[in-house]
């Protein structure tokens, strides 16, 4: 049975999960986990430790804000990332880059990861506090810290070779899908320093496409066609997709490690079609067509490739109206 380890974030996590939130493990009987190290910077993780072990393990669940935290906070820490990878008998490794894009502290001549800022509320970082700052790879040249990402994948290729690893490509929404079926802006509130940040997307494109030039992984690139749906998630953290991105990414991840296809790069979702319609149709919402239509209208200017998931939702609520046809046929004929 292959086993998988995953690196990264909620959407990889929950691809693996087929979508299910309340799932543990992954979705199907034939392949098996062994980590999920979550909140793991690359680069970070190729550094020194800022503190002792014992220092770390005086941390407790008490002091976290998500109690659940705590084991990859002191992961953050200790910087064991990258050894439980090479000594995992797992053969395949499924990553995403999320946490690239989240701010990190510096402390002397070291840099760690903060777990969604979970070490700010600990005693441990009350200690040190005069000493800690915070910066964010984003925002700094690629010279600084691209030398970083090259030393982890040569590491970490010591064990899994490009055909054993699978990035999922990530794209922070801008928009969300609300309970009425408005197409709305996320709101700025959610853009914490330890949350996705669309700001950020040209910049992480850019690391991603480094690293599939360099090592050559499998690639799923569907992050960039789904936006947040609020009948899926109590937030709008701009990481929390509608439902059928982490069914699409699973399906495509399941063919890879069950050597089901050879396509290298996957970017190819499941719309227009009569299952996808019927399915969608049972939503329990409606679906405000005029402001769809648009924003449709703005993203295909903008060359945002959203464009196509709209125009989707639109075929399905809004088949008979006469713009939605003629941008079904324009579609048509340029496919």
């Amino acid at each position: 049975m292959p086993k998988v380890n995953i690196l990264g974030s909620c959407i990889s996590r929950l691809s693996m999960l087929d979508g299910d939130k309340a799932g543990h493990n992954i979705a199907d009987k034939d392949i098996s986990m062994d980590y999920f190290l979550d909140k793991q910077n690359i680069v970070c993780a190729m550094t020194s430790a800022p503190f002792s072990r014992e220092e770390v393990e005086t941390i407790k669940e008490e002091e976290l804000w998500d109690k659940t935290r705590l084991k990859s906070l002191k992961q953050c820490l200790t910087k064991d990332t990258v050894k439980m990878l090479l000594e995992s008998d797992a053969e395949y490794l499924v990553m995403d880059l999320f946490d690239m894009q989240n701010d990190f502290a510096i402390y002397g001549k070291t840099m760690f990861s903060t777990c969604a800022h979970e070490f700010f509320n600990t005693a441990l970082c009350k200690k040190y506090a005069n000493g800690i700052e915070l910066a964010n790879f984003m925002g700094l040249p690629k010279w600084a810290w691209y030398g970083y990402v090259d030393l982890f994948f040569e590491k970490i290729m010591q064990k899994y070779d490009s055909n054993h690893i699978i990035l999922n490509r990530f794209r922070s929404s801008t928009y969300y899908l609300t309970k009425n079926g408005d197409i709305a802006l996320i709101p700025n509130d959610y853009k914490k320093p330890f949350h996705s940040n669309d700001k950020y997307n040209k910049t992480l494109t850019e690391l991603e496409q480094h690293i599939i030039d360099k090592y050559n992984p499998y690639v799923v690139d569907l992050s960039k066609y789904f936006m947040v749906d609020e009948n899926f998630w109590d937030n709008f953290n701009g990481a929390h997709f509608e439902k059928a991105f982490y069914e699409e990414t699973f399906n495509q991840v399941k063919r890879i490690i069950k050597g089901e296809t050879k396509e290298k790069y996957f970017s190819n979702p499941d719309f227009f079609n009569e299952e996808h319609t019927k399915k969608e149709l049972e939503k329990p919402r409606g679906f405000n067509v005029d402001g769809a239509i648009k924003l449709f209208e703005e993203l295909v200017e903008k060359q945002d490739l959203l464009w196509i998931n709209i125009l989707d939702k639109l075929n399905i609520y809004a088949p008979d109206n006469e713009k939605v046809k003629q941008y079904m046929e324009f579609l048509g004929n340029t496919m």
